[in-house]
């Protein structure tokens, strides 16, 4: 059989990589929709988003040794089969289902992208010659970059034309998206490394224990109310087992002949400031997934269209990432990096203090665009760079891996840290309502027919948005309220949404005042790097042989 070209394996990988990212992003406008379907709250409906990261993030360095020992074909076909298979049950849970399932499904998902990613990444990035590697990183970036961004724009157009109820449909699109490429990977050669060491069975199990712990505690730790948050038994416990199992992974990890996490990656001072930057990209990116929906309350559109403005942030994107791939190789990645955080930290604070008082459609276009341009020169191809730069091309797969890892883990943290300021302004929702009605005449009681507490009535308006908030006010109030003054508050409806939009605003005006602080962490990193543009480890490829 003729070898298949570079330009196959990289439309091949490329397709894997674009229906794995497109994934993180394009629950982002239906996950309002989703916690309404299942009838939960926000803190427990962000779970449909982290628990995907924080599996993602535990099986992406055990796939990846796989891979080396089984054959990159053998394991990417199998991970594209898993991704597909979980992309079907979590469809199928909007109709057959709980949200049991439907987290269990997306378990499921992680699992199968947390094969895509790192040896796509690793077959791309180093199967081309050094002079054109920035090139083909550049791409990665960029189609991984566009996808994360466009996901959400994706989820909007389908839940449009499937309609609301119908939301299991953005997940039903990447089942023939998979079956594509099994079809198309028969000609993929099952290449892996010619020297194969014992497989780390110890040192998986272990990491896999000290990430799931530790994302765990996290995610469930409330930063606005740290100190009792640290007493829950769903944060101290794991704690304390991720201090205990740190010691045992450099133990068991010291003793291994081929680690699934290499310790001495974390001496090198060039890989620790990559981790750093892959860290701070992570906890960046997520923030992305909030954007439609500040859209949404800014614009006053309906729930579910937030994302086709997200198309705008994924064309500055697509415009940047393959541009870094190409200043790799004549600036360096200092430079790049530089660029991707300034415009980062431009594009939030644009959005969190312009976008939220002038709000209008050019400013959100400003805003997204800056970040657009952010997202295009820091994910992706600088880091890929900066691993592929450093480590020996015998432990390209490894180095890769756990760039990613660390880069996933701040994505699994970011959710849980930045939903947090929404959340917490939404408390101020019932003061701040109960001001505008008592403006109008209207003086509202302390129960709902003698026992329900108005306030308890008032937490179910979190989930609103500036669109339904009046209907679903005016479906409390009428409880205890004479039908008269239910047309007062219909007469209130503009100050009603008014004082609702600026009160979500304030809570994503402090969200993306945090992302800017943390694009600005990752812009003093970056001047840590040393540029080695003339030390460059050769294409792995060389070191493959056909199974």
């Amino acid at each position: 059989m003729k070898k298949p070209s570079n330009t196959f394996i990289l439309v091949l990988f490329l397709l894997g990589i674009f229906m794995g990212a497109i994934d993180s992003g394009i629950v982002s406008p239906a996950r309002e929709i989703i916690e309404n379907g299942f009838g939960i709250d926000r803190t427990i409906g962000i779970w449909m988003i982290t628990i995907y990261t924080l599996s993602y993030t535990i099986s992406m360095l055990i796939v990846s040794k796989l891979s080396d020992r089984y054959g990159h074909k053998v394991v990417y076909t199998l991970s594209i089969a898993v991704f597909g298979l979980g992309s079907l049950l979590c469809g199928l849970t909007n109709f057959y289902g709980s949200f049991s399932l439907f987290l269990t499904a997306r378990v499921i998902q992680a699992i199968g992208a947390g094969g895509i990613m790192p040896i796509a990444n690793t077959v791309i990035g180093l199967s081309f010659p050094k002079e054109k590697r920035g090139m083909a990183l550049g791409l990665v970036g960029a189609v991984y970059g566009v996808a994360t961004i466009i996901g959400p724009t994706l989820g909007s157009a389908i839940l449009n034309f499937a309609g609301t109820t119908h939301w299991g449909f953005i997940f039903f699109i990447n089942v023939p998206i998979s079956i594509a490429i099994l079809l198309l990977s028969i000609k993929m050669e099952n290449t892996k490394l010619s020297t194969v060491k014992p497989m780390d069975i110890r040192g998986s199990i272990v990491i896999a224990a000290v990430i799931g712990s530790f994302l765990y505690a996290l995610t469930n730790l409330n930063f606005f109310h740290f100190i009792d948050s640290m007493r829950d038994v769903n944060v101290y416990p794991y704690l304390l087992v991720f201090a205990f199992l740190i010691p045992v992974l450099i133990w068991v990890e010291r003793r291994a002949k081929d680690p699934v996490l290499n310790l001495k990656y974390f001496k090198n001072r060039q890989m620790l400031v990559t981790f750093i930057l892959a860290f701070i990209t992570g906890i960046g990116m997520m923030g992305m997934i909030f954007v439609p929906q500040f859209a949404e309350n800014v614009l006053k559109i309906k729930a579910g269209t937030g994302g086709y403005l997200i198309t705008f942030l994924a064309a500055f994107s697509g415009i940047s990432a393959p541009l870094s791939g190409k200043l790799l190789d004549t600036k360096g990645t200092r430079f790049v990096m530089t660029m991707g955080f300034a415009f980062t930290i431009l594009g939030t604070l644009y959005l969190g203090y312009v976008a939220t008082i002038y709000m209008n459609f050019i400013n959100i276009f400003i805003g997204l665009a800056f970040m657009g341009f952010g997202v295009g020169f820091t994910l992706g191809a600088p880091l890929n760079y900066l691993v592929l730069q450093t480590v020996p091309e015998t432990e390209a797969a490894t180095g890769l891996a756990t760039m990613s890892l660390i880069r996933s883990m701040g994505a699994t943290l970011s959710p849980g840290l930045l939903i947090g300021f929404v959340v917490n302004s939404a408390k101020d929702l019932q003061p701040n309502l109960n001001s505008v009605l008592a403006q109008g005449g209207m003086k509202m009681p302390t129960s709902v027919g003698g026992n329900a507490t108005i306030g308890k009535q008032f937490e179910a308006l979190q989930n609103a948005d500036v669109t339904t908030i009046v209907d679903q006010l005016k479906a409390i109030l009428k409880q205890f309220l004479p039908p008269q003054a239910l047309d007062g508050i219909e007469k209130m409806r503009l100050s009603i949404e008014n004082v609702f939009q600026s009160t979500m605003n304030t809570g994503y005006m402090h969200m993306f005042t945090v992302v800017a602080v943390i694009a600005m962490m990752g812009l003093i990193a970056t001047f840590l790097l040393k540029e080695k543009r003339d030390v460059e480890a050769e294409p792995v490829i060389n070191t493959l042989k056909r199974s």
